[in-house]
């Protein structure tokens, strides 16, 4: 189901361990996220969805695989990944 936030496009924020990030609705992720996703290169899709800079801001205060699993599935939310 689309969320409000694919209709106008906009990116979402949200906080995750004291920092703000924020990533495209479900509708406007790359592609290369999804690839990542089912090849199961977690790291890779992370990566593709925040870019560089909020990348390197994610990997500066989480470092196990626990907070990595977290983070996609409270991003999953917040766009609504998964609602049909």
């Amino acid at each position: 189901m689309p969320t409000k936030n694919d209709a106008t496009g906009e990116r979402i924020t949200f906080q995750f361990n004291g920092d703000a990030y924020k990533i495209p609705p479900s509708d406007e992720w790359d592609i290369d996220v999804l690839e990542a996703i089912d090849d199961q290169r977690l790291t890779h899709a992370l990566r593709a969805l925040l870019g560089d800079d909020q990348y390197a801001t994610f990997r500066a205060k989480n470092k196990t695989v626990k907070s990595l699993g977290d983070f996609m599935k409270r991003a999953g939310e917040k766009v609504g990944a998964g609602n049909s």
